[in-house]
């Protein structure tokens, strides 16, 4: 399924729920914090970015209680750094007032679509390969469902040919891939469908590093808003980047 679709969804497994469970008793005291909060807040309050929040180990474990799960067969071994710990909030997404009336128009209409790792740099917002994930790991802390992480189903087939062409032999951090990378999203908003990670805690999702993914505005009534952790683990070598996953 991932190698058709981009994502996997797995069932709830227990191993998991009890990661979730502790991840999440961690998480919702840091992300209470003031000078947190200060520093994480984006888009009118309404997201908490939370990169490298979770103080996990290298094998993901929080608290002693260490994470399994079903998705461990389908992935690299490779050590793990802090997860990011994604809130949402109600009203996402807010404009921010330093946020353009563009970037925020894309962020509601296409869910801030993007390939994690391709980074704009300068004020001309060139793209460079810079981090180059080996897959994403998205772990719910809360229910997700009123701003779940969406995916564009077979995405990453059309990005990966994209980017393996335009890159070839060359050092990936060398390339500047903002046409490629534009005329690719462009052809996947046109030929594939997005499709919403529908998961609870005790559930996690898989994404293949290259599909575009986003998160979709907050839909549901006002509450205390979703989260979810997610995993990057990058490869060593830049060059695994760009081979099947």
């Amino acid at each position: 399924m991932m190698s058709r679709d981009g994502f996997v969804v797995f069932d709830h497994d227990p191993r998991t729920a009890r990661w979730a469970h502790a991840a999440h008793n961690v998480a919702a005291r840091l992300a209470t914090d003031p000078q947190v909060r200060a520093q994480n807040l984006r888009h009118g309050d309404t997201w908490f970015v939370g990169v490298d929040l979770l103080p996990n180990d290298r094998q993901g474990a929080v608290e002693n209680v260490p994470l399994a799960g079903p998705w461990q067969t389908d992935v690299p071994d490779l050590l793990l750094h802090p997860a990011q710990v994604s809130i949402v909030y109600p009203g996402y997404p807010a404009r921010d007032p330093d946020q353009s009336e563009a970037n925020h128009r894309y962020r509601v209409t296409r869910m801030a679509a993007h390939v994690d790792g391709l980074l704009p740099e300068g004020k001309d917002r060139r793209r460079f390969p810079r981090e180059f994930h080996a897959y994403i790991l998205g772990l719910p802390l809360k229910d997700v469902s009123a701003s779940p992480t969406v995916v564009w189903k077979g995405s990453h087939i059309i990005m990966q040919a994209a980017l393996a062409d335009v890159i070839g032999g060359r050092d990936p951090k060398t390339v500047d891939v903002t046409e490629a990378y534009h005329a690719a999203r462009r052809e996947v908003f046109e030929r594939c469908d997005a499709v919403p990670m529908a998961a609870r805690p005790g559930q996690a999702f898989l994404i293949h590093r290259m599909a575009l993914h986003g998160t979709a505005p907050w839909t549901g009534p006002p509450g205390a808003g979703r989260m979810i952790a997610f995993f990057r683990p990058e490869f060593a070598d830049p060059r695994d980047w760009l081979n099947d996953l």
